[in-house]
């Protein structure tokens, strides 16, 4: 209904413009041909203005507006898109969406309040935990594993001394050929 009496609205006043200041956009009056092919015969219920060698029809009884055009020796008329019913459309488009995604959330978030996972198979989050557990002292390695361990400790200790142990020297030998 509101969309009605906006489109008879807007039909008004693109008549009231057509009528105080038509001339200013008219080119020339539209023929008796013309107004009878465009009108279906019914001129009392458009207004016609001619526009850049095109023909603007609007009708008086639903406030449609269409440019007609000659194609063919014959006129097609298309109705002129408005831009409100388009808002509309993207309007209502959104909430739609968002009445989705809100409702996706709220699965979501409920889910997940009664312990439920919606995680996916093999997610970081499903996987069980690897390696020691936080009371756990045992490791993973075997016997074997700890000795060659255990060896390689050994061998940098070692290796670490010597290297000190050089050092020292060194610097002993400096200090003394200093004094």
């Amino acid at each position: 209904m509101i969309r009605k009496s906006i489109s008879a609205a807007f039909g008004i006043v693109v008549c009231l413009s057509v009528s105080v200041i038509g001339p200013a956009f008219a080119e020339e009056a539209v023929s008796e041909e013309t107004v009878t092919a465009i009108t279906d015969g019914t001129p009392e219920r458009y207004s016609l203005v001619s526009v850049d060698g095109d023909v603007l029809r609007v009708d008086r009884q639903n406030g449609t507006v269409s440019v007609c055009k000659q194609k063919n020796e014959a006129w097609r008329c298309n109705p002129v898109p408005l831009a409100e019913e388009a808002y509309l459309a993207e309007i209502n488009t959104l909430a739609g969406e968002v009445e989705r995604l809100t409702a996706r959330v709220e699965e979501l978030e409920g889910a997940e309040a009664n312990g439920q996972s919606q995680l996916p198979p093999g997610s970081a989050l499903d996987r069980p935990a690897t390696g020691t557990k936080p009371g756990d002292q045992t490791s993973g390695m075997t016997s074997e594993d700890e000795e060659e361990l255990d060896r390689v400790l050994d061998f940098t200790e070692t290796a670490m001394r010597r290297f000190f142990g050089m050092v020292r020297e060194l610097q002993k030998d400096l200090d003394g050929s200093g004094n």
